[in-house]
């Protein structure tokens, strides 16, 4: 068989099947999904709040120690969030013209609430307090909550019995059931 310059050669070429281009494509689509999921920052991000607080400035930049603000954490089952007129400790003084903190001063004049969206939970069923884990185990926020210093917005978690169970093995903690989770 002679090839197209025809100089009697055989053909040395091979046809490309089609598999070997669906596997190319496949790969390259799982390349392209591994490095937004892996890489690209907005895929760990949590949803968008009304005021957008970066805890990294606050905890990371600022060193406010988380207390400051979630201040039920040592006696409470929620940290809870704080009010408005905590914001404004430093923000009366600290960029008050900032578009965002003058947004938030609209909330604090109406006095309302800011409609933050949750972003850490427990299932109903559950029976969570933070007063043995941050006073009496005297575990950091970061070992349950990940290093919020790093963070702008935080990711969505909803803490998982396999997480729990994991962390109270290894801490020898109470593990019955009903006496420690589920009441």
């Amino acid at each position: 068989m002679m090839n197209e310059e025809g100089n009697g050669r055989p053909e040395t070429r091979r046809p490309i099947r089609r598999g070997y281009i669906w596997l190319g494509i496949a790969g390259a689509v799982f390349a392209v999904l591994f490095f937004f999921y892996s890489f690209f920052p907005a895929s760990r991000v949590g949803p968008v709040q009304p005021i957008p607080f970066s805890h990294r400035v606050h905890a990371g930049v600022k060193q406010i120690d988380c207390r400051f603000c979630h201040s039920f954490v040592e006696r409470s089952q929620d940290a809870g969030i704080p009010e408005v007129k905590k914001c404004f400790f430093c923000h009366e003084y600290v960029i008050p013209q900032h578009p965002e903190i003058r947004k938030e001063k609209s909330y604090f004049d109406a006095q309302k609430p800011v409609p933050w969206k949750r972003v850490f939970w427990v299932p109903d069923f559950v029976f969570f307090h933070h007063r043995p884990h941050v006073s009496w185990a005297k575990f950091d926020c970061s070992k349950c909550h990940g290093d919020v210093r790093t963070m702008d917005r935080l990711p969505r978690v909803e803490f998982q019995m396999g997480f729990c169970v994991t962390c109270h093995r290894k801490h020898k903690a109470q593990i019955d059931c009903w006496l420690a989770c589920h009441r």
